[in-house]
């Protein structure tokens, strides 16, 4: 119990755009009170990072008083946010800025048509490089990347675009086929032969660049755990462990940990 935690939170599972690979959970979303409740048990145990997700989390009406209070009880903590920033203008872009340390980004295709073909519309790129031409070089970005059938030839084309701004990391995700995104396992899964060679242009682009570059195959972090909107948690397993609401996390992390063995 002594590790430092990275804690994602998916604070709603309400979402402005459709992907096919998003695993997200859907259910109720807890009070702003609730939400308090969730963070004072999370302030029991010592986080690394604490990244506020979704769903699409600029969708939770009191996000931002949710992130007064985080900062309040510990300034200290790394914040971030994982957005693919369709609502996002100038007010929202200067509290952003303001009140976290990160701001994530999804990329998955250069190309509009692959955009559209995953879910995320034809317009996602146009307004993912608006966005990143109103934050660089005045928050610390990252991008993310889901790597699929449809986009597994676009990292070049990904990589030259990101390397025109001040990212800090570039974390690129293998699809995993679970919950709704298991109805799409057939058009998007890349099989493991497909996975090395995605694992090899990265490995050639990360001698060039100054970023860092992740190929996450399936699994997170060890010390990682995800919270949900009703409170519920998981391991880096994808198991069900407890409840946060109801349950001390000190005892729910004993569970995590034994069911890692």
């Amino acid at each position: 119990m002594n590790s430092s935690y990275i804690v994602v939170w998916n604070i709603t599972s309400k979402c402005n755009e459709n992907c096919k690979f998003c695993f997200r959970k859907k259910c109720n979303e807890s009070t702003l009170e609730e939400n308090k409740k969730i963070f004072d048990n999370l302030s029991n145990i010592k986080m690394h990072r604490l990244t506020l997700s979704g769903g699409e989390p600029l969708l939770y009406k009191d996000l931002f008083e949710l992130v007064n209070y985080i900062r309040t009880k510990n300034p200290s903590l790394i914040l971030t946010i994982n957005t693919n920033g369709k609502i996002i203008d100038d007010d929202i872009m200067k509290q952003i800025i303001e009140k976290f340390d990160i701001i994530t980004f999804s990329i998955d295709s250069t190309n509009d048509t692959t955009n559209e073909k995953i879910g995320r519309g034809k317009k996602h790129l146009d307004k993912t490089i608006k966005i990143l031409d109103m934050c660089n070089n005045k928050i610390k970005i990252k991008i993310n990347t889901v790597v699929n059938k449809y986009n597994i030839d676009d990292f070049e084309e990904i990589y030259e675009l990101i390397k025109k701004y001040s990212i800090s990391r570039w974390k690129i995700f293998r699809f995993l086929p679970i919950r709704d995104a298991s109805k799409y396992k057939d058009d998007f899964y890349i099989d493991d032969i497909a996975s090395d060679k995605v694992e090899k242009i990265i490995d050639t682009m990360k001698l060039k660049s100054n970023m860092i570059i992740n190929y996450n195959k399936i699994q997170e972090y060890k010390t990682s755990f995800f919270i949900f909107p009703d409170g519920s948690i998981e391991n880096n397993r994808l198991q069900k462990i407890g409840n946060i609401l109801d349950t001390s996390i000190t005892e729910i992390l004993k569970l995590k940990e034994n069911s890692n063995l």
